[in-house]
């Protein structure tokens, strides 16, 4: 079982990225944990609707260069509008899929500032909300490496 996060963007900051390693770490001792990045576009205060979509085309570009259709691969992509997440009985569906050999690879992706271009939630075969608040997404990658060290025994 690989589990991957796949985002736009580096940490730059020393906290997230130390917090980051210690959730993978724990992660690591379950299962193959990796975590791929892809640049980020540059953005600046207001912007028009089709700067914001340009610059979400550009990073959903790279990220679908990293999400060839596999089988075996679940994708969930991370977005605000996708389903309430991360419950008891989503862990009990992703172990039984994991232990009957459907799923050898869950892909999380965490899009940039602006969010995820169309074509990477419809790539994905599920969005989640980890919340209906607003998380940096540099944020949103401790938590998720947080929440999947906690949890890592519920999934496989």
């Amino acid at each position: 079982m690989t589990i991957r996060i796949l985002c736009v963007g580096k940490i730059k900051e020393d906290f997230y990225r130390k917090r980051i390693e210690e959730s993978a770490a724990q992660i690591q001792r379950q299962c193959r944990f990796r975590i791929t990045e892809v640049a980020d576009e540059k953005t600046q205060e207001h912007m028009s609707q089709a700067q914001i979509e340009k610059v979400r085309r550009t990073e959903g570009e790279r990220l679908l260069h990293y999400l060839p259709i596999e089988a075996g691969e679940w994708v969930v992509a991370l977005c605000i509008d996708g389903e309430e997440s991360l419950k008891h009985a989503w862990y009990q569906n992703m172990a039984k899929r994991i232990r009957e050999r459907e799923i050898s690879q869950l892909t999380y992706i965490i899009g940039g500032s602006l969010g995820l271009d169309e074509r990477v939630i419809r790539r994905a075969d599920q969005t989640l909300s980890v919340s209906k608040l607003t998380f940096p997404h540099q944020l949103m990658r401790v938590m998720l490496t947080e929440h999947l060290a906690q949890h890592i025994r519920d999934i496989i």
